[in-house]
Formats: structure tokens, sequence, C-alpha cells
């Protein structure tokens, strides 16, 4: 049932996700290199550690046992110091004894870097940071996906029990705003100063952002969420004409043949679509609109100032608050005058504790998948982020049908599968040329 998978799931998975992106990953290694001064009064029981670990051990002349007749022969025990020596470090540096240290895996000077553990004793090497680094972005990946799905399922969830999407918007983009600010202002995560210029640049920015939000929950509000995510994989058609419109950008060929099968795509889902409503349409098209225009601009100031530690993970929570000072708003004046009757009606039905329990595990979803998403796609080369982004649209497109039951016509399936091969396409010729124009560039 919806309140099985918001009561159990959602928290469970909510928990975890907090913990690990209170702090950005990448302060591991910039600990880490805080750290490296250790390494040189270490180096004398680093290569003795590393020699030790990688050497075959034999049995000296000296440990051999002669066997005793009618007794069975001595058999040295197993050196097990290479395990022994990490753990040993591992629970020092709980206590403040051991450090971290990257260090040199190898004598090479093209050898990568390692993570090691390090005492008065010298240090252990765990493992390199290219494999830390791999593991980092299948995290990420992993997050993203599971998060933006979780999304997806709790928004529906809470627009059944009280359909007010506007103010579900708001809501969620003020969880946002609550977890963000006091991360800054604790410290935890550095604050970003942001200037008058730097406000009103990143304004119009926000705005869309808060447009495009608010379309989506209305889409899911009105129809089901599997056609939300139909119609919104052709964001990318409205990205080229509203570049070619206000930018005068031009467009190349592969880019333009991508765009044909989601345009048709989309149009085949939507009139097979049984559940098909023109607001929940419009709002999927307002939400494609509204996020092309964030795109634009974005891309218009980017030579502009926007403040100091804006960190990918800062941006989007300044862009957060910034959002819900628009969001808040335009709730009260699209739902202000019935808010109290729909209240009422709902929590008739569910009580108000779920009602309200379910709106800030949304909000958390929105905000935590969002941030996931930006720091695990500033990471990884445009070509695996169209494979990502495309494999993440199937993982909510199914997961929704299957959680809701949504019945899908053969049609719809169809159109489903064309519009999102063609969403493929466009971000891969999108990366290519990305990377001409970077190649051209130097």
């Amino acid at each position: 049932s919806t309140s099985h998978f918001c009561d159990m799931s959602s928290r469970r998975g909510l928990m975890f996700v907090l913990v690990l992106l209170v702090v950005p990953a990448r302060s591991l290694q910039t600990f880490a290199h805080s750290q490296s001064r250790l390494v040189s009064h270490y180096r004398p029981a680093l290569a003795m550690s590393t020699a030790s670990d990688s050497a075959e051990v034999y049995v000296t002349p000296q440990e051999e046992v002669a066997a005793v007749p009618g007794q069975p022969a001595s058999v040295p025990s197993p050196d097990i110091s290479g395990v022994v020596g990490p753990m040993k470090k591992f629970v020092k540096l709980f206590g403040g004894e051991a450090t971290t240290a990257t260090v040199p895996c190898g004598d090479g000077a093209d050898d990568d870097e390692c993570l090691a553990l390090c005492d008065t004793d010298g240090c252990d090497i765990l493992t390199t940071w290219s494999t830390l680094r791999t593991l980092q972005i299948g995290v990420y990946f992993a997050l993203w996906f599971a998060l933006s799905t979780g999304y997806n399922i709790a928004n529906k969830v809470r627009l059944n029990a009280l359909s007010l999407p506007y103010f579900h918007s708001a809501a969620s983009l003020a969880v946002g705003t609550m977890f963000v600010l006091p991360l800054w202002l604790t410290g935890i995560r550095k604050p970003p100063k942001l200037s008058g210029a730097a406000i009103r640049t990143l304004m119009p920015i926000a705005f869309c952002h808060s447009i495009g939000h608010i379309g989506a929950v209305v889409s899911a509000g009105a129809g089901a969420v599997s056609f939300t995510q139909i119609v919104k994989a052709s964001e990318p058609v409205f990205t080229c004409g509203l570049s070619a419109l206000l930018l005068g950008s031009t467009v190349s060929m592969p880019v333009v043949l991508s765009l044909i099968p989601i345009v048709a795509g989309v149009a085949l889902a939507s009139v097979s679509e049984l559940s098909f409503t023109w607001l929940s349409f419009g709002g999927a098209i307002l939400s494609n609109v509204a996020f092309a225009a964030r795109n634009i601009f974005s891309r218009v100031s980017m030579d502009k100032p926007k403040g100091e530690n804006m960190t990918p993970e800062n941006l989007f929570g300044v862009l957060t608050v910034m959002s819900f000072l628009y969001a808040l708003p335009l709730a009260l004046i699209m739902e202000g005058g019935k808010v109290a009757s729909t209240w009422g009606a709902a929590v008739a039905v569910t009580p108000a504790s779920k009602i309200i329990r379910y709106t800030i595990e949304t909000g958390l979803y929105f905000y935590l998948y969002n941030e996931v998403a930006m720091s695990a796609l500033a990471r990884v080369h445009p070509v695996t982020h169209a494979v990502a982004n495309t494999l993440k649209r199937v993982v909510i497109l199914v997961a929704c049908v299957l959680f809701f039951g949504t019945p899908l016509t053969p049609m719809s399936t169809a159109g489903s599968a064309v519009a999102i091969i063609g969403s493929y396409f466009y971000s891969l010729a999108k990366g290519r040329d990305k990377i001409s124009k970077e190649a051209q560039e130097k």
C-alpha cells in the first residue's frame, strides 16, 4: 500500500542519505590531502609496510621444525600482520591517535595516489584514490536513481492524500530550505557569499526553477506519474527551440534527427494514454518550457558573478531558497482560498500527522535527489551522463507503473520507448557537440 511505502522505505532511505550528504563526498579527499605532511615522517615505515604486504612469505631454516615420530609436524602460523596493522590503525582513528594521508602507491612517477592510515608506527595503504572515485560515482548514481524514484512515488502519494499541488510545490522547496540553511549556519558546509549582482543573476534562474517544479507537480497531481515522465522526456525539444529563438544558436544535424523520435514518441503516448488529461499534459509542458528557460538563463549568465563558495551543492541550495520565495506567493494566489476546505476533507480520510510526514519526506527526496544529481553529473563524461539520465527515466517510469498499477496500452508503451530512446540519442549528440566545441576552443 502507499502508506506502507511512506512509513517504512522512505524513512530508512532518507536517514541513510541525510548522513551521507551532510558533508560533500569530496571532503574526504580534501581532509586526506591536508594530512599529507605526515607522509615524509612515516616514509620508512610505509616502505616496509608495502614491501611486507606484497612479498611472498617463506619458511626460513630457523623456522623449520623437525617432525617427531608419532606426532604431526608443526606448521608455522600464517602471517596476518597485513590485516592486523590496518585494523589497529582504524580503531586508533576514532580515538584521534591515527589519521588518514594521501601517499604514492609505488615508486614510479606515474603511480596513482593511495589512501593510507597512519600513526606513529607508520602507514598502511588501504586503497587507491581512483578506486575510491569510481566507488563514489557509483554510489552517487545509485542514490540519484533511488531518490528520484522515491520522490516521484512519494509525491503522488502526497498528492493523493491532499490535492494542493501549488502548496505541495512550495512545501518541498521549504523543506529543502530548512535542510540546507542549518548546514550553512553551523559551518558544516561552507556558506555561499552572494553580492547584489550575484543575486540578480540568479533570480531569473530561480524563478524558472520554481515554475518548472510547480508544473511537474501539477502534472503528476492531475494524471499518472508515468505519463508526466513521458511528456517530460520532450524537454530537449524546448531547449533547442528556445536556444535558437533567444540565443540564435545553431543545432547540429544529429541533434535535429534525435528530436524527431522524441516528438513522435510523446505524441503517440499521449493519444493512447488511458489517464490523459489536458491539465496533466499542460503542466508537464509548462515544466519543460520553464526548465528549458532555466538552462538558457544559466548559459547566458556563465560570465556573470554568482558569488563565492558556489559549489554545485551550494548553487542548488541557493536556488532552492530563492525558488521557495517565488513559489509561496504563487501558492497563496492559486490555492489560498481553498486550503481550509481541502485540508478538512483530507484529514477526514488521512490523519494530519501522516500528511505532514508525507510532505516532509517528499521535500527531502526532492532536495536530496537534485543535489546528488548535480554532484554526480559534475564528475562524469557527457556520454556517461546521457546513459545515466536515460536509465533514470526508465527506472522511474517502470517503478511508478508497478507501484501504482498504472495500465499502459501497447501504443503508449511503444510511444514511451521511442521518446526515451530519442532523448538518449539527443543527450549523446549534445555531449559530442560539447566535446567538439571544447576541443576547437583549445
